[in-house]
């Protein structure tokens, strides 16, 4: 049986190099198709969730990706937040009795502009909120209008809340330790700059190492 584990943030496929780079557990969209397109014909892929969310976008990209497959089960190990919990609902699933899963609305970073830009963002936003509830509703049978009262208030639901609610399909007969927490990205801007900064000077002395070698090459040294 295969198997993928979505721990750390959920991020886009540019970002993931950053996170490696840095030794961060994250999983990107291309994590999960590479997963998909490696299980045998008839083999299961088993998604286990540990992960406090991210992305919005990659991690409607995973959903996308699993949605109402026959060859995925998903099981939530400890925490399914945010993002994470969007793609816990791509298919049947199973949560550890001691995971949680956690509903909120979506954030939006670095906005700036005038009043009329954030009105457009507020907009936005309800709009996104209205797009993940979609996963939510699709798999608790619940309306709208309730999944998105959850949402707005941040709601965490245990094990047996999340069964009672339809979130999941079953709960699991053994446990596992909750390692994750829900604190944003890891991965900020000033982080980012510093980290192409380092590959650029890392690659810098490469390309000088490689030119140094060419001369020794050329001139027999």
């Amino acid at each position: 049986m295969a198997s993928i584990d979505i721990k750390g943030d959920i991020v886009s496929n540019d970002d993931k190099w950053m996170y490696d780079w840095l030794g961060w557990e994250a999983t990107s969209p291309g994590d999960i198709k590479t997963a998909l397109s490696e299980c045998k014909p008839g083999e299961i892929l088993t998604v286990h969730i540990n992960s406090g969310g991210g992305s919005v976008m990659a991690g409607q990209e995973i959903f996308s990706m699993l949605y109402g497959r026959n060859d995925v089960e998903i099981k939530i190990q400890s925490l399914a937040g945010s993002a994470a919990s969007v793609i816990a609902m791509a298919n049947r699933s199973e949560i550890s009795p001691v995971a949680m899963i956690m509903i909120h609305n979506v954030s939006m970073w670095g906005a700036s502009g005038d009043y009329h830009d954030m009105q457009k963002n507020a907009e936005i936003l309800k709009n996104m909120n209205a797009a993940l509830a979609a996963a939510y509703t699709a798999k608790t049978g619940k309306s709208q209008e309730e999944i998105l009262k959850l949402m707005d208030k941040e709601t965490w639901l245990t094990a047996n809340q999340a069964l009672e609610m339809g979130f999941v399909d079953s709960i699991a007969k053994d446990s596992a330790v909750f390692t994750n927490n829900v604190s944003g990205l890891r991965l900020t801007d000033e982080i980012r700059q510093k980290v192409l900064a380092d590959r650029a000077h890392k690659d810098q002395i490469e390309n000088e190492k490689s030119e140094l070698l060419c001369d020794i090459d050329l001139y027999g040294v």
